[in-house]
């Protein structure tokens, strides 16, 4: 399913396990994808390895924080649908960090609606 072929789609989280499959069933549609992901998961990079020996240069990554404005406003701008599934999942960190787990999850949503 083609969503627009002439913009891409957002994916915020896409480096992450379900964000990779969703990128690569997009890609093998024929829609362009933009991968928006902080990479602070452990076995993101794998992903994105594995995304790029699929599909090589058909999608694009951008490195970088769902809780920063400028970079959310540009992707979104060049984008023609969204697909939010960026988040800080880990328990123990909303534990030890709630702050950030909230700013995270929270805020980053906020954001990227803004």
């Amino acid at each position: 399913m083609i969503l627009d072929a002439d913009h891409p789609l957002l994916l915020t989280g896409g480096a992450g396990f379900i964000g990779t499959n969703v990128a690569a069933r997009m890609l093998g549609a024929g829609q362009p994808v933009l991968l928006l992901d902080d990479l602070s998961r452990k076995g993101v990079e794998e992903n994105v390895a594995w995304l790029e020996a699929h599909h090589g240069s058909e999608f694009e990554l951008v490195r970088g924080d769902i809780r920063d404005e400028r970079l959310v406003r540009a992707c979104v701008r060049r984008c023609g649908a969204v697909i939010h599934l960026a988040a800080q999942v880990a328990v123990t960190t909303s534990l030890t960090d709630p702050i950030t787990d909230f700013d995270v999850n929270a805020f980053g949503t906020l954001n990227l609606l803004e």
